[in-house]
């Protein structure tokens, strides 16, 4: 049995269990093992040669211009504007420019967007820490909306004048301001820093009126161009006052009177 083992496992007429099928079965895996590790570098050298001819050169220049298919200029990308701003600015198929972004010289961040004219119908900016849209075309009603300082601010303009105005101070009291042709405030609304709410109304700069209620009391002031002429009012306590003031803020009458 022991001979017959050794004779079959040494007969050549038998590839399956012969030792030379057993050495072609070696050297085949090593092939195997080799040719997988070469085909992996090979597709690896493959795949890295084909990155690398992805790569696009670097092209420095100071504008590129956009065309569309039949030639017409469509967008400007340039470092450098007449204006001084690095921008990417696009224009219509009439040619006239719609729409802007991009940064001034001194860093501030812009965009734009423009009518069919050419005319400037949306500004938005960064100003340092300030923050600015504008709606509207120049020279004619205009929304703004602002960050100032920490303070947002809503105006409502004509012809380069604001008319209305909201605004939240840095303190969160808010205010509301309606202002004449010339600019300057007739009335305005608002909440002082003790919870005193206020109701102003001028005339030519100077205040004529105050409507207010403080310490529990209300109270009306009107002036003249010299200052406060009259005060009404109705006290804490229910009790009802009328004062009258010469120019000089001298106390003329009062009623009730006085008890002497």
């Amino acid at each position: 049995m022991q001979q017959s083992v050794e004779g079959s496992w040494n007969d050549e007429r038998h590839p399956v269990r012969g030792p030379r099928a057993y050495r072609m079965g070696r050297w085949l895996a090593a092939a195997l093992i080799g040719a997988s590790f070469l085909g992996g570098l090979a597709g690896s050298l493959l795949t890295n040669s084909r990155v690398e001819a992805q790569v696009p050169d670097v092209v420095t220049t100071t504008q590129v211009n956009l065309v569309d298919g039949a030639g017409n200029l469509r967008g400007i990308l340039a470092g450098s504007d007449e204006s001084g701003r690095a921008a990417l600015t696009l224009f219509d198929q009439a040619g006239q420019p719609r729409s802007l972004v991009g940064v001034q010289a001194d860093g501030t961040p812009v965009l734009q967007l423009h009518g069919a004219g050419g005319e400037t119908r949306l500004l938005a900016s960064v100003q340092g820490d300030d923050t600015v849209l504008l709606v509207g075309q120049d020279g004619a009603g205009q929304a703004v909306m602002a960050d100032v300082q920490g303070s947002p601010v809503v105006s409502l303009s004509d012809r380069g004048r604001s008319r209305l105005q909201l605004q939240l101070g840095v303190d969160g009291w808010p205010r509301v301001a309606l202002s004449d042709a010339a600019g300057n405030v007739g009335a305005s609304l608002g909440v002082s820093g003790d919870d005193r709410p206020e109701l102003r109304l001028a005339a030519e700069g100077r205040q004529r009126a105050l409507l207010t209620v403080a310490q529990g009391a209300t109270v009306l002031n009107l002036s003249d161009t010299s200052g406060i002429r009259m005060v009404a009012g109705v006290a804490a306590d229910g009790n009802p006052s009328v004062t009258f003031l010469d120019a000089a803020g001298e106390v003329t009458a009062q009623l009730p009177q006085s008890a002497q």
